[in-house]
């Protein structure tokens, strides 16, 4: 019997099996894919291209997380930041450098910083102005949630860099700001490949269970039931399976119907030839306007040449599914198609066409969303189960690669020592 199982081969699950490694505790880890890295996974398609399932930047706050990258042996690329939001769909002449609310040529009238805040659009309109909130952060953070802004919370906004000050950039006029660190680290071969590297150097051996899922878990006995017909008795579990697959496993929980999660269809498409001008030094472009499918677009060929191959380029598009309207996939690549050829990309020179339907893209910071987690946790935490990660936390401020990474660590020193887990819950104090 293994002391710990790990549910998900992710940056938590990684994160919790190295520590496990470290401490000479015995564990098993179990995934229900291929490959490891989970939401942090590359996928190499059969025309050569290859793609994250997300416009992944690496960031780090913690020095354990520093030295996993560097033990991984993984080359990593600088990578020049060069962000754009895309107003309208119309065509080059309405991209704009990010961040958007640094652009201005005079400064907004309606402001009211001080004002009351009840949810993310009243955050929005107090600190931007009507204009900004009805031309950009409205329509983006709409299609990014899939949510009106009158049910989310705006604490986030505060918490996503892992920062105490606020993420948001305040306003600011064009040429006036000092500009945000000219460049990041991205993984030769694409996220995926750091985690595979880690999983290689830092793991033991056939501690890995791919392609296996567990289909339920008795917290009582403490014995989860995996699809093969096996079982595995555990002692601790960290769990990086949804949150809300985890409380069905304990009886459920009251409002838990009210975790919500974005849907979307992650597509890739991949050229001969050179990029056109408008994406030629891009890294990533934000687009609120509603008659372009995607919120977000990566140029991933830009972070990594290898993810294209010579010759060639390639960007990931990020589109929501909308309750009320969804998109079929087929639908999802032919508005991408259309729309980057708004940009100049000459659909005759696509060399490859990539989609995966995500049915758990981001977890939306609801109202209410922190008091239901923590009444969640206490009851998980009383069977074993550490729910943990981008889904099993269910908190996006904390759900970074390197936070999702230290989720686990923290959560195998809680288990064993009694340790606090500051990152899961405290993002803000690193």
């Amino acid at each position: 019997m293994p002391t710990f199982l790990i549910i998900g081969a992710g940056s938590t699950g990684i994160g919790a099996a190295v520590r496990l490694t470290e401490l000479g505790i015995d564990h098993l880890v179990v995934d229900a894919g291929p490959q490891v890295g989970g939401m942090s996974a590359s996928i190499t398609d059969d025309d050569g291209f290859t793609w994250d399932l997300g416009g992944h930047v690496l960031h780090s706050h913690f020095a354990d997380f520093d030295r996993a990258v560097a033990a991984s042996g993984i080359t990593l690329n600088h990578v020049t930041r060069n962000g754009w939001v895309w107003l309208r769909g119309d065509g080059p002449h309405s991209l704009v450098p990010t961040p958007i609310q640094q652009q201005l040529a005079e400064l907004p009238t309606d402001l009211d910083p001080h004002g009351p805040v009840d949810n993310l659009a009243d955050y929005y309109r107090n600190n931007f102005g009507r204009q900004l909130y009805d031309e950009f952060f409205e329509p983006y953070n709409r299609k990014m949630w899939t949510l009106p802004l009158d049910l989310i919370d705006d604490q986030w906004t505060s918490l996503r860099s892992g920062s105490a000050a606020r993420n948001v950039p305040t306003l600011a006029l064009a040429g006036t700001t000092t500009p945000a660190a000219s460049t990041f680290p991205y993984p030769v071969g694409g996220t995926g490949a750091l985690w595979q590297a880690v999983h290689d150097r830092l793991m033991t051996p056939n501690s890995v269970r791919l392609n296996t899922a567990v289909l339920d878990v008795d917290p009582a006995a403490r014995v989860a039931r995996l699809h093969d017909g096996s079982t595995v008795d555990f002692r601790y579990c960290v769990s990086t399976a949804p949150i809300t697959s985890a409380l069905g496993w304990i009886g459920g929980l009251d409002r838990a119907d009210s975790l919500r999660a974005s849907r979307l269809h992650a597509v890739g498409i991949g050229f001969t030839g050179r990029p056109p001008a408008a994406l030629a030094d891009k890294t990533w472009l934000y687009c609120p306007d509603e008659t372009v499918p995607w919120y977000r677009a990566t140029m991933l060929s830009n972070y990594d040449r290898s993810n294209a191959g010579p010759g060639r380029w390639n960007i990931l598009c990020e589109v929501p599914i909308f309750a009320h309207s969804p998109a079929s996939p087929e639908a999802a690549v032919d508005g991408v198609v259309a729309s980057l050829r708004n940009l100049g990309a000459d659909p005759d020179l696509i060399a490859g066409r990539f989609v995966k339907t995500l049915s758990f893209g981001y977890p939306v910071p609801t109202l209410g969303r922190d008091d239901l987690l923590r009444e969640a946790d206490k009851l998980l935490l009383a069977h074993g189960i550490y729910s943990r990660g981008r889904f099993g936390g269910w908190r996006y401020e904390s759900s970074n690669q390197d936070y999702g990474y230290m989720q686990g660590r923290q959560a195998v020193d809680h288990a064993v020592s009694g340790k606090a887990e500051d990152v899961y819950w405290h993002p803000e104090r690193f």
